[in-house]
């Protein structure tokens, strides 16, 4: 199959849109249902904008990279997993950083 650019970017966009229902459906059980959707993504924006720069970049190297070529039909899989897998990454390593900056600061 030929994936053209925006559809790469649309399931790229799908895997960032199924990482925060993940989330929204985890927090909305702890909460029991008093879930509030503007403070999710208030506190989620960043995660969120960095994911899509992920996606971004992604879709720009996969324009410079030939090898991706030989996973053909498996490329727009591969766009999902990379959104996402770029918001639980991003958070990650954001938690960790945070977490050596304020060891540092102690």
């Amino acid at each position: 199959m030929d994936y053209t650019i925006i559809m790469l970017a649309s399931l790229g966009g799908f895997g960032i849109l199924i990482h925060n229902l993940k989330n929204l459906n985890s927090l909305n059980r702890k909460s029991e249902g008093n879930l509030s959707l503007v403070q999710y993504f208030k506190l989620e924006v960043y995660s969120i904008l960095l994911s899509i720069s992920v996606v971004a970049v992604a879709l720009i190297a996969q324009q410079e990279i030939r090898q991706l070529e030989i996973v053909g039909n498996y490329l727009g899989l591969a766009f999902v997993a990379i959104g996402y897998m770029a918001q639980s990454i991003v958070v990650s390593f954001a938690g960790k950083a945070e977490k050596f900056i304020k060891e540092k600061e102690e």
